[in-house]
């Protein structure tokens, strides 16, 4: 075993939280800055602005938030509608339910091999 691999991942891992961190600042300024654009424009009357290095454009999409999850499950029953959900399983209620079922149809079981790293506390 090389320690010395094993503190280069410490290294590495305390990098890509700085990285993070910053890409967080990033993220947030960016979320203000579209904020403020959105803004202007919708006070101006424009949809559409050009400038010399690009286009911006306000677009508007309908989103699901759901508000009382019994209600909406109820009605992807009731209607067939599982269209309405992402196709993904939640990875801790299939290893609930396999402890349980012992087997699912159609889904099967991958072990993902990860690594994980813990650091010294000084």
């Amino acid at each position: 075993m090389e320690v010395s691999k094993i503190s280069a991942l410490k290294d590495i891992k305390a990098k890509i939280a700085e990285y993070n961190e910053r890409l967080k600042d990033l993220g947030r300024t960016k979320a203000q800055l579209e904020t403020e654009i959105i803004s202007e424009m919708s006070a101006e009357g424009l949809s559409l602005a050009r400038t010399d290095f690009g286009t911006v454009s306000v677009t508007k999409l309908d989103v699901a938030s759901v508000k009382d999850w019994n209600a909406f499950e109820d009605y992807i029953y009731e209607n067939h509608a599982l269209h309405l959900l992402q196709r993904r399983p939640s990875d801790a209620a299939y290893r609930d339910e396999l402890a349980i079922r012992g087997e699912i149809p159609g889904v099967e079981t991958f072990t993902k091999v990860s690594l994980s790293l813990t650091n010294k506390v000084t």
